[in-house]
């Protein structure tokens, strides 16, 4: 037996326009499911089913990205919240506003960092890590590597830990070599 108060597809469909309604950005439908899928109440087939359908009937607008489909809540939609404000319990609105917190920073962040690589003439690559605070590169480091191995591992190691080494290469950066000698004489 299913948890949760949203069960009936009607339920499903307002509560997929409601978290779209929350999300400042397109998404992906991943994104969507993650924010959308709190309650218990209904799985995976029932959401995919109500969303072509609100997608089918213009609820839901969907945008050709290079390589992959992102959506957000049309005009058609927006009404449908608008009409329907306050149908979810306040506990299910409460899940969704925090689910819908966590994957606009996890997108914002994403979407902050880029790591990408290129193979040179000799064989070996070039690996492009990067900070960006909207528009505006913040730091970014070239890095030679000798296999495509190794441009994966910093990489991933990189998209992991991106606010550690941001900090921890500023640190470095502005470290006063006077203050460090000081310290070191007083040992």
């Amino acid at each position: 037996m299913r948890m949760g108060y949203i069960r009936e597809p009607e339920d499903v469909k307002y509560l997929i326009l409601y978290c779209l309604s929350l999300l400042p950005m397109t998404v992906s439908v991943d994104d969507l499911m993650e924010v959308t899928m709190i309650d218990g109440g209904f799985g995976y087939f029932e959401f995919m089913q109500c969303f072509h359908e609100l997608l089918e009937s213009g609820h839901i607008s969907e945008l050709d990205m290079i390589d992959h489909k992102e959506y957000l809540l049309s005009n058609e939609g927006r009404k449908v919240v608008e009409l329907m404000e306050g149908q979810l319990r306040l506990s299910v609105r409460d899940r969704a506003q925090t689910a819908a917190l966590r994957v606009i920073s996890r997108i914002r962040r994403n979407n902050s960092l880029r790591a990408y690589h290129k193979k040179n003439d000799d064989g070996s690559f070039h690996v492009t890590l990067a900070v960006y605070d909207k528009s505006f590169e913040m730091m970014s480091i070239n890095v030679a590597v000798f296999n495509e191995r190794q441009c994966q591992m910093l990489e991933q190691n990189f998209k992991d830990n991106a606010e550690s080494i941001y900090k921890g290469l500023l640190s470095l950066l502005l470290e006063d070599p006077k203050a460090k000698a000081s310290q070191e004489e007083t040992k």
